[in-house]
């Protein structure tokens, strides 16, 4: 009995001791998520290479540091001396503004626009120019370092063709009054040569009798 007793006790402190250190060690750690490999390089792209003068178009970044801010420039090249309006440049600098706003904001000759990408590290800005040129656009992420660029070019748009309906109407018009007047001359020529052959003869058959 006593044997017994020494027995469940020993058991028990085993137990409890083994309680103490499975509660007391450390829970293993959980792996943290790790960025993709390699991270996607910086691009900057836009909706048309090609646009008219004072033709909307967008910027599009992507690969930049999740809701990092991006300084955009643009430099313009002239296409030729004296091409284009007399518009100048207002050379501001854009609101940072989220995502959803930026695409209802058009911004008018900007030299520099900084920008917030959203957590995915893209953002998009509407812009247009009232000068001819080539405009080359960089994009700067101001933690991450991060540079893509791209060009557009501004070209004068086409002038529209001149209509030509108002000057042909009048056109047409005269030309179908002259043949109506035409064939009414040439009917009143032909009733008065008959006119004329009926007189003579009656002429003829009066002086016979």
């Amino acid at each position: 009995m006593r044997l017994s007793r020494i027995i469940g006790s020993a058991v028990a402190t085993l137990a409890t001791v083994g309680a103490f250190a499975i509660a007391g060690s450390p829970a293993q750690a959980q792996p943290l998520p790790q960025p993709p490999y390699p991270p996607q390089a910086p691009a900057l792209t836009v909706s048309d290479p090609t646009v008219e003068v004072n033709q909307t178009f967008t910027v599009f970044g992507s690969g930049f540091g999740g809701n990092e801010l991006v300084r955009l420039d643009f430099a313009r090249t002239p296409l030729a001396l004296g091409a284009g309006t007399a518009a100048q440049d207002t050379g501001g600098v854009g609101a940072m503004l989220p995502i959803a706003q930026q695409a209802q904001t058009v911004h008018r000759n900007p030299t520099t626009l900084t920008v917030r990408a959203n957590v995915t590290g893209e953002f998009s800005v509407r812009v247009r120019f009232t000068r001819t040129g080539t405009v080359t656009i960089t994009a700067t992420g101001l933690t991450t370092g991060r540079v893509a660029s791209t060009t557009v070019t501004i070209v004068q748009g086409q002038p529209p063709l001149p209509v030509t309906g108002s000057e042909t109407g009048p056109q047409i018009a005269l030309g179908t009054m002259l043949l109506i007047a035409g064939v009414l001359l040439v009917l009143v020529a032909v009733a008065w040569r008959t006119a004329s052959r009926r007189r003579g003869r009656s002429r003829e058959l009066t002086s016979v009798g």
